[in-house]
């Protein structure tokens, strides 16, 4: 597991005062893990975060100029309903991935599973499917584990792949615990696959926003630091810490008047603003690319 330094609270908050940061810290409740590295045709985590902050500077500047081709926000958790989609919460609980670098199986499945509720037009649908499924069977084949020299290092093409073809599991199937572990599925987990038809990247920021507001949740990626960890609430940007690791995540939505975008992490409901932060844009490398899926 990538061990993420806790910094002094007393000393993060005098920074975040003297920059007027746009959010506030809180000392972590648990240690949490790190996962995604890019993969073999993503950009490398340095060119992430060149890109992002290139990325708001052209929104800002073509903001200033012309209407955007988007609304202004979108949040799947309170989607306000449009034909044929009734409103409600297509986003569904948040995860905790606990001491095992398995972010992108539940970034990845995070955005799965919102899918599944937005093609079905039901916010209430119960779906949970395995990250166990995800990380233990199909990443362990590809040599990731928890801890150790490959602690993560997935990325979100290598799990999309997985999910096209030949599909992950549900949660009751194989229960997801932290820790390496065989690749332990259900008898029958055969007839319990969910499939996806289709996925893309998407390097556009127009693009990113188009389909949140109007597809559903994307899959994404950034860099962390160390005070990321101490993100209680607000719009993260990086104040302090040094360089952690690659983290994957699922984003639900945007704001173009607090301009961040709004996330979904699986680091369990005691972090962040009950699992979920907003983080600025052009931060960390967020924006760069994301990954979009269909049912």
């Amino acid at each position: 597991m990538v061990k993420i330094a806790k910094l002094n609270l007393s000393e993060l908050n005098k920074i975040l005062r003297n920059v007027n940061a746009r959010w506030e810290a809180a000392e972590p409740a648990a240690e949490y893990a790190l996962g995604f590295s890019p993969g073999p045709d993503d950009y490398s985590l340095e060119e992430m975060e060149n890109l992002a902050s290139a990325n708001h500077r052209r929104f800002m500047a073509a903001a200033a100029v012309a209407a955007p081709l988007y609304p202004s926000s979108a949040d799947w958790r309170q989607f306000p309903g449009q034909a044929p989609l009734p409103a409600g919460n297509y986003v569904t609980p948040v995860r905790y991935q606990e001491k095992c670098g398995s972010c992108v199986a539940f970034g990845t499945l995070a955005a799965l599973e919102s899918a599944i509720r937005i093609h079905a037009r039901d916010p209430n649908q119960v779906v949970d499917l395995s990250e166990a499924d995800l990380f233990y069977c199909h990443a362990a084949a590809q040599g990731r584990r928890c801890t150790g020299l490959l602690t993560g290092w997935w990325w979100p093409g290598a799990a999309l792949a997985v999910c096209e073809n030949p599909g992950v599991v549900d949660e009751a199937c194989f229960p997801y615990t932290p820790g390496d572990q065989p690749c332990n599925r259900c008898n029958d987990w055969q007839s319990r696959l969910t499939k996806i038809s289709h996925w893309h990247r998407i390097i556009s920021t127009v693009e990113m926003k188009q389909w949140l507001a109007t597809k559903g949740p994307l899959i994404t990626v950034f860099i962390v630091y160390d005070d990321f960890v101490h993100y209680k609430s607000g719009i993260y940007h990086h104040v302090s810490g040094a360089f952690a690791g690659g983290h994957c995540v699922c984003c639900v939505g945007y704001d173009d008047v607090r301009r961040c975008w709004i996330c979904k992490n699986s680091w369990g409901t005691n972090w962040g603003e009950s699992g979920f932060f907003n983080i600025a844009y052009g931060e960390v490398g967020i924006g760069a690319i994301m990954w979009a899926l269909e049912i």
